[in-house]
């Protein structure tokens, strides 16, 4: 039997051959995507080195750290990480047991000299008055001997015993002279040495504020703040007060470099989604491993020079204490369309 097939008109397009062109064309595009993703990785990747110099950074501002010279233990905090203080704000109170043994010092050093004063008083006292007695009396022997000496009639004996009495009265007299200047002299040494301990005495007490800790200074309570009812040892940090008026970036130059960084180069700081403009001020004379104070695995990452950046009065600066990528172009030209794609994209 034969079967007549009545077929398609040839101009009209064939539905499954357009729907496998459809997919062989998506096929191809999504492989020329991944072919030129990864060689676009490796050119970024291999290549930025050597248009720009990238390396870390610590958004930081001038860091004022309140702390005792005791031990103490914290007994209340009446702020947070992030408040913002003013200059006399009561941050907390404090207890300190070595503060209360440095008083009860100097109480028990004041009481000793109380009672050697008194004493010292005393002897003053009694010398002063027995010195007329022995006054009086080396009169008489003065006397006695006038006598003595006028009469021809005395044994060589009576001569003898007066002269021994006229001798140990002005012995006499003299001890107990000397006894009540030193004692005078002791006195005036003890009263002055009894203020200074009492000044002493007082500054601790003003120092120390009954336990109270103030802030010297305005600005924003750092993240190293002590907890309630932690104990610290003396000259630990209470808090850290930052000044939010003054934001820099402490960037870490990467010492593999090709062009050394001059104050005055323009820098990106990377912060998030953000592009933020900035400026070279000041390259520190000294040399730090970025993330040393936070990690103890970062021995033998080598040391690297410290620059300086700080933003236009415009730019929003990032959060304090927060990390950031730094980038500083080799030339212009890329700077120049940094800005331009920053501008374009709204990432500034």
């Amino acid at each position: 039997m034969n079967v007549r097939i009545n077929r398609l008109d040839p101009n009209v397009p064939d539905p499954v051959e357009s729907r496998r062109r459809a997919a062989g064309r998506l096929v191809r595009i999504a492989y020329a995507v991944g072919i030129f993703g990864v060689l676009g990785f490796f050119v970024v990747y291999f290549g930025a080195p050597f248009v720009f110099l990238s390396g870390p950074g610590i958004v930081s501002s001038p860091r004022h750290v309140l702390s005792l010279p005791f031990t103490v233990q914290v007994s209340r905090m009446n702020v947070r990480p992030g408040s913002t203080v003013k200059a006399g704000d009561e941050i907390g109170q404090v207890y300190s047991p070595e503060q209360e043994t440095i008083v009860a010092t100097y109480m028990r050093a004041l009481s000793d000299i109380a009672g050697r004063s008194a004493e010292l008083r005393v002897k003053a006292r009694v010398a002063a008055e027995s010195l007329e007695a022995a006054r009086a009396y080396q009169r008489e022997t003065e006397t006695a001997l006038e006598r003595i000496a006028a009469m021809a009639s005395t044994t060589t004996t009576f001569r003898v015993q007066i002269l021994r009495e006229r001798a140990l009265a002005n012995k006499d007299v003299i001890s107990q002279q000397a006894e009540a200047e030193e004692a005078t002299k002791q006195l005036v040494s003890l009263d002055a040495f009894s203020k200074q301990i009492r000044e002493q005495l007082d500054e601790v007490k003003q120092n120390f504020r009954s336990g109270r800790v103030f802030a010297p200074v305005g600005g924003i309570i750092s993240t190293g703040l002590a907890q309630t009812g932690q104990s610290l040892v003396a000259g630990a940090p209470i808090a850290d007060i930052l000044n939010p008026n003054d934001v820099y970036v402490d960037w870490y130059i990467p010492n593999e470099r090709l062009i050394d960084s001059r104050i005055g180069n323009d820098v990106f700081v990377l912060f998030g989604h953000r592009r933020i403009p900035g400026k070279i001020t000041e390259i520190l004379p000294v040399s730090a491993v970025f993330g040393s104070s936070q990690q103890l695995t970062l021995r033998d990452r080598p040391a690297t020079q410290i620059a300086r950046i700080r933003f236009t009065s415009e730019a929003v600066t990032p959060a304090l204490n927060s990390t950031v990528c730094v980038h500083m172009h080799y030339s212009k030209i890329s700077t120049d369309i940094s800005r331009s794609l920053i501008k374009i994209c709204g990432l500034d």
